[in-house]
This record gives C-alpha cells, sequence and structure tokens, in this order.
C-alpha cells in the first residue's frame, strides 16, 4: 500500500498560513470581481494556484515542470486536484494582476493585524541579469523590454532588467517598478512614485518633465528619458507619508524637488547632513536604516532567486517578478505571526 510523504510540522504551519494569507486577502480584493467572470470554476480555486505560484519561487533549479511534479509527490494532500504544468503557467500568467498586488494586500493585513507602523522606507534599484553574456551582444527572446546595463556593488555589465524596490521598516517590500538593465534610477523612481499617486498616469517620457527639470547636464541639454518600457503600475503600491531613504543614485535638486511638490515623495539622500562634529555618526545611523533593502535584495536573490529567473517571455517575466516579490512579502508575514526571526525564511521544499 502507498504512503504520502510525511511532511513536518513547520512545513505543515507554513503550507497553511501562506494558504490562509492569500485566501484572506483574495476574498477580500479580488474574489468580488472575479466573481461574475463566465465559465466554468477551474479545478483549481484562483487562491490554490497563487499559493502553488508563491511556494514555486522556492524550487532551486527555478523550473515550475519541477516544482508541479515535486508538488504532485509530495502536497498532494493539500492539492488533491493539481494542475498540469501548461495548465499550471496559463492559470498563474492570468493572475498576474492579482500577483503584482498581492505583496502589498499581504503587507497591508498583517501590519493592521499587528499594529505595525512604518515611519520611513527605502528605495533602491536591484540588477536583474536574464542571461550570461558569452561572446556577442546578441539576444533573442527579449527586444526593447531588455537591454546592456551596468549594476551592482562593482557596476559589472549584464544584460537584462533593472528593479527599483521600496521597502519599509519592518522588512516588508511597499511597491517595484521594472526597467530595461540601462534605464537611469531617476526614471523608475519617477514611474514608482507617478502610479502610486496616479496608477492610470503614463509611463514617464524626457519631454514630459522637460520644463520641470531643465535641461541636462549632458551634451546638448537633452534628456535621455527611459530606454524602453517601464512596468509596474499595478505593483507600485500606496502613497507612503514618510520619508524615502535613497543612496546617491537619485541625487539632484531638480528631481527631488519634483518628486516632493508633485509627487509627494519626500527622498533623503545621505549627503543632506550638515558639516559638523556629529555627521559622521548621522551617516552611519543613515546607513544603518539602508541596510534593511540590502538584505531584502540578498534574501531575493539567495533564496527565491531573483537573478537569472529564467523567463523565455517578456509576459512570464513579469509574473515570475510579481511572483518572487509577493513570496517574500508572505515568507516575512509568516515569520512575524509565528514568532520567526523576521529573515529567517523557511523553505517548504526541503
Amino acid at each position: 500500500m502507498f504512503e504520502e510523504p510525511t511532511v513536518s510540522t513547520d512545513v505543515d504551519t507554513f503550507l497553511t498560513t501562506v494558504y490562509c494569507l492569500v485566501d484572506d486577502v483574495y476574498r477580500q480584493h479580488v474574489a468580488p470581481v472575479r466573481a461574475h467572470l463566465p465559465g466554468r470554476p477551474g479545478e483549481l480555486s484562483d487562491s490554490e494556484v497563487l499559493t502553488l505560484t508563491l511556494l514555486c519561487q522556492w524550487q532551486s533549479a527555478r523550473s515550475e515542470r519541477q516544482f508541479v511534479a515535486w508538488a504532485a509527490a509530495h502536497w498532494r494532500a493539500y492539492f488533491p486536484r493539481l494542475l498540469s504544468q501548461s495548465a499550471f503557467n496559463r492559470r498563474a500568467r492570468q493572475l498576474y494582476g492579482v500577483l503584482a498586488r498581492l505583496s502589498d494586500w499581504i503587507r497591508q493585513a498583517v501590519e493592521t493585524q499587528l499594529g505595525q507602523v512604518s515611519v520611513y522606507e527605502v528605495v533602491d534599484g536591484v540588477p536583474v541579469p536574464l542571461m550570461r553574456r558569452c561572446r556577442g551582444r546578441r539576444h533573442h527572446c527579449f527586444g526593447v523590454e531588455a537591454d546592456f546595463g551596468h549594476g551592482g556593488s562593482d557596476q559589472e555589465l549584464y544584460y537584462g532588467v533593472k528593479v527599483m524596490a521600496a521597502v519599509n521598516a519592518v522588512g516588508f517590500v511597499t511597491g517595484w517598478v521594472v526597467g530595461p538593465a540601462s534605464t537611469e534610477e531617476h526614471w523608475l523612481g519617477e514611474a514608482l512614485w507617478r502610479w502610486r499617486q496616479v496608477p492610470t498616469a503614463p509611463e514617464p517620457r524626457a519631454d514630459q518633465l522637460a520644463e520641470v527639470l531643465g535641461p541636462s547636464h549632458r551634451h546638448g541639454g537633452r534628456r535621455a528619458g527611459p530606454s524602453g518600457p517601464v512596468r509596474g503600475r499595478l505593483s507600485a503600491g500606496q502613497p507612503f507619508a514618510g520619508p524615502s531613504l535613497s543612496d546617491l543614485g537619485l541625487r539632484g535638486t531638480n528631481w527631488r524637488h519634483h518628486w516632493r511638490q508633485h509627487l509627494g515623495a519626500a527622498v533623503l539622500l545621505k549627503t543632506d547632513y550638515a558639516d559638523g562634529p556629529e555627521r559622521q555618526f548621522a551617516v552611519c545611523w543613515f546607513n544603518r536604516l539602508r541596510h534593511t533593502i540590502e538584505q531584502t535584495f540578498s534574501v531575493l536573490d539567495a533564496v527565491l532567486g531573483l537573478k537569472f529567473p529564467r523567463a523565455r517571455t517578456y509576459w512570464g517575466l513579469l509574473t515570475r517578478l510579481a511572483a518572487k516579490l509577493s513570496a517574500y512579502n508572505a515568507a516575512i508575514a509568516v515569520n512575524y505571526l509565528l514568532g520567526r526571526p523576521t529573515y529567517a525564511l523557511l523553505n517548504p521544499l526541503a
């Protein structure tokens, strides 16, 4: 007689808590809208598909086919009617709009439940390579959505996209946008704070801000603007009243004045501290506050595979990015609810 593989208590609690978090926010924000869609209900509910999509991000090979096979062998008690890999892939991409908002819904639900309030957030960009460079600079999977750029602490050349994310003091990702690798962080920041205020606003372009920002310091005085499409209208998050701590990538007097006056975003840099005997202490304190986002990016890369997500289409890339950011917030939420260390993410596939 065949026996189902046993699941440890920690994993059992983790799976149950993640599903309950996802199902609660789905019923609150999405179910009233999708209830009117035509067609018969799927064999797997949307909440189950979303939960599996988040759990899939812990799969070390970043292969949906391997994950579906693993779940069929080990999690039949939790998901008795699993889909095939192709059907799971289609359902996950159909729910991209929900995945893009899911991380912020989870954050809001947990912070409200625990009474947590963040007085600041940290913003920064992170490179997301999509493939390794060989000889030459040819690429076939993506068009203008991805290109070559420099990123990371060593400013290494890579081919892919750049994600700008905001992380609050509690450790949750509060919003994110994505653009081609060569896009200046100013334009990603503009998209993030613009879509927080007006989600239906158009993508930022150089001609829209020419009068506000004035001429550039480059030859000819013209601003280049984004190098390709910028996405993240649904994932930008909610307006934040507190300051946004940034590195020097967002320096620029005209930019920061525009963000404060027109978008309500107060961007602070370590260079804002006046010279004096306590300036060094203040800069060290500022850098310690910014360590939150460095820890977040480290976890996203090492645990959830943010870099080299193995996407083959732009739609698939956006879906995987949304799933990884939502999986991160779900794992942080579980840690808070169960009294675990904030960044000690449990691996449900271990």
